[in-house]
């Protein structure tokens, strides 16, 4: 099997669950945490700059943080800004959900990876995860907007729609009111 081609270093305070590794849905990725990548480096209280710095030099890309205030600090910035093609990763306000800081990682990982590159070290915050209004959609908008379109009735547009999930249902030779109770029909 190939080297990864992207080394992510976990800060001692990022979720680590246990028997997720990325490495199985994505082989070019290899992430480590903290504590498995050098345990005294987790347990003792290193600065920022000093892991930043063995991290680089063991080959990682990129370390991934939840603590945002060290990129107003003056020597981690100073160390940074020297570290080739070396990168931080945070998120512009604290997420305290393993879930949404993995799902959000996962998701953008695609992304960080064509922001690194050879130059000075640079951070990358992350979006705080949030649905909008925006992001919400009513089904009964679309069943509606179908009706006006097609010039019938919304009642006449739910008529379709059932009359399409039956006929389905009875050509596979399912009871064509299998989900009658479960769409409250």
């Amino acid at each position: 099997m190939p080297p990864p081609e992207f080394r992510l270093l976990l800060d001692q305070g990022f979720p680590k669950p246990p028997g997720f590794a990325v490495q199985h849905v994505d082989n070019t990725i290899e992430v480590v945490h903290l504590s498995d990548f050098d345990a005294t480096l987790a347990r003792h209280h290193t600065p920022d700059w000093m892991v930043y710095c063995v991290a680089a030099e063991a080959g990682f890309n990129a370390i991934v943080a939840r603590d945002r205030a060290q990129l107003d600090e003056l020597v981690e910035m100073y160390v940074l800004s020297r570290l080739d093609g070396f990168a931080v990763i945070t998120w512009r306000r604290g997420i305290d959900d393993p879930i949404r800081e993995w799902g959000q990682l996962l998701a953008y990982l695609p992304e960080i990876k064509k922001h690194l590159g050879p130059g000075p070290g640079r951070a990358i915050i992350l979006p705080a995860p949030t649905l909008s209004a925006q992001s919400l959609h009513r089904p009964a908008k679309t069943i509606g907007m179908q009706a006006r379109r097609r010039q019938i009735s919304t009642a006449q547009a739910h008529t379709e729609a059932l009359t399409e999930i039956r006929d389905w249902l009875g050509l596979t030779g399912a009871d064509p009111g299998r989900f009658d109770d479960l769409l409250g029909l």
